[in-house]
C-alpha cells in the first residue's frame, strides 16, 4: 500500500512540477499564468467557476468545462483568429432552481460564417412583479416556478469583405409555469414557444470574446407562431449597440445601448426587462425596455484590467413610451485577467449595485452577449 502512495506521489509531482508540463501554462512570451496552450494544443477545457448571486434566483453556484480548438485559418486583419468553443454548464441555488446545458461556437470559411447553437434545460423559482415592477410595486409581487427546455440556433453570413452579416435564429421552449402565491389565483400554463428571428448584424470588434475596440450592433426581429412550432403568436425585437475604445494602451472604455420590445401578446415571462448588472433579472419588465451602460477601463499592465461602470433604464407600458415610468439606476466595479492571450479570453468578476441590492458576478468574457 505505502509503495502505490509513494509511486503516485512520484507520478503527481512530476506531472505538476517538471518544467515541460509547467510550460504548459506559462506563457512564454510574458511569463505568465496563460491557458492558450493547454486549450489549444492539448485538447484541454477550462474550468469556470460559476457562483450565482443573482437576486432573482438567490445564492448558488456551479460549474462550466469550455473547450477550445484553434482554427486552421489566417485571422482577418487587426482581429483574432476565433476558436472553436464547445462546452457544457451546470448550477443551482439555494431556492430549488437548476439548470444545465450544452453549447457550440463555430466560425469557418475565414470568418464569413458563424454559426451558435444552445440546447438546455431548468428549473427555475421566480418573481413576477406585474406588468411594471418598480421599487414600491412589492404588493404585486407573486412567486413562480419555470420548468421546461430551450433550443436555440443561430447561423449568419458575411456579407462580402464588410463586416456586416445577414442572418437568422431560431428559438424553441417548452415551459410550464406554476404560479405558488400572491394576491391573484392564477392557474398553471404551459406554453411552446417557436420564434424565428431575422437579423442583420455590424461586427468590428478586434476580438469576439473580450473586445478591447470596434463595434457591435444587432437588429432582430422575432416572430413567435405556431408555423414554428409554438402555441403562441407575438413578436419580439431588440436593438443591441456595444462599443469598445482604447485612448491608448493603458485606458480605454465601452459602452452598451440595448432596447426591446413586444407587441403586447407575449406571455410574462417573455416581457422585455431592464438588463443591467446590479439589477435581478425580470425585475422591472414591461411590454419595452431600454438601458443604457458605460464602462471605463483601466490597463496598467497587459493581462490585468480594472474598470467602473454604470447605467440606468426604464421599462414601460406599450401606451406610456417610457413618459411615467421611473429610472433604475446602477453602478459597480470590476476586475479582468487576460486568460488565454492567443484568443484575447479574459476571466474575472464584476461587484454592482442596483437600487435594492449589491450583486456578485463571476464573468468568462464580455459581460453583455
Amino acid at each position: 500500500m505505502k509503495k502505490k502512495i509513494l509511486l503516485l506521489a512520484t507520478i503527481f509531482t512530476h506531472l505538476t512540477c517538471s518544467p515541460s508540463w509547467g510550460s504548459v501554462f506559462i506563457d512564454p512570451e510574458d511569463g505568465y499564468l496563460d491557458a492558450s496552450r493547454w486549450l489549444l494544443e492539448h485538447s484541454g477545457f477550462l474550468p469556470v467557476p460559476i457562483i450565482i448571486t443573482e437576486p432573482a434566483v438567490g445564492f448558488g453556484g456551479g460549474l462550466a468545462l469550455v473547450f477550445m480548438e484553434r482554427s486552421t485559418e489566417a485571422p482577418r486583419p487587426g482581429h483574432f483568429a476565433p476558436p472553436t468553443i464547445k462546452g457544457v454548464a451546470a448550477f443551482a441555488t439555494d431556492n430549488g432552481s437548476a439548470g444545465g446545458a450544452g453549447f457550440y461556437v463555430r466560425n469557418w470559411d475565414e470568418d464569413r460564417w458563424r454559426y451558435l447553437g444552445v440546447l438546455g434545460v431548468a428549473g427555475m423559482n421566480l418573481n413576477f412583479y406585474g406588468s411594471v415592477g418598480f421599487p414600491g410595486s412589492e404588493d404585486l409581487k407573486m412567486q413562480y416556478s419555470l420548468d421546461g427546455f430551450f433550443l436555440l440556433q443561430d447561423l449568419r453570413r458575411r456579407l462580402g469583405e464588410s463586416n456586416w452579416f445577414l442572418g437568422a435564429r431560431y428559438l424553441y421552449s417548452d415551459l410550464k409555469a406554476t404560479f405558488e402565491g400572491g394576491n391573484l389565483p392564477l392557474p398553471e400554463t404551459e406554453n411552446r414557444n417557436g420564434g424565428l428571428a431575422l437579423l442583420i448584424n455590424y461586427d468590428s470588434r478586434d476580438n469576439t470574446l473580450s473586445p478591447l475596440t470596434g463595434v457591435q450592433g444587432e437588429l432582430r426581429y422575432y416572430m413567435f407562431s405556431e408555423n414554428f412550432g409554438g402555441n403562441l403568436n407575438y413578436n419580439l425585437s431588440a436593438a443591441d449597440i456595444q462599443t469598445f475604445w482604447k485612448w491608448n494602451e493603458i485606458w480605454g472604455g465601452a459602452a452598451r445601448l440595448l432596447t426591446r420590445w413586444t407587441d403586447g401578446s407575449a406571455p410574462f415571462y417573455a416581457k422585455p426587462y431592464i438588463d443591467l448588472r446590479g439589477i435581478a433579472k425580470q425585475r422591472y419588465q414591461g411590454d419595452i425596455a431600454g438601458s443604457l451602460e458605460l464602462e471605463l477601463r483601466w490597463r496598467p499592465q497587459p493581462r490585468w484590467q480594472f474598470s467602473a461602470f454604470g447605467g440606468g433604464g426604464k421599462a414601460s407600458t406599450e401606451n406610456d413610451l417610457f413618459k411615467s415610468s421611473d429610472t433604475a439606476d446602477t453602478y459597480g466595479v470590476g476586475l479582468r485577467y487576460l486568460m488565454a492571450r492567443l484568443v484575447g479570453f479574459q476571466m474575472g468578476f464584476d461587484v454592482a449595485r442596483g437600487p435594492e441590492e449589491t450583486v456578485f458576478y463571476i464573468q468568462a468574457g464580455s459581460a453583455w452577449f
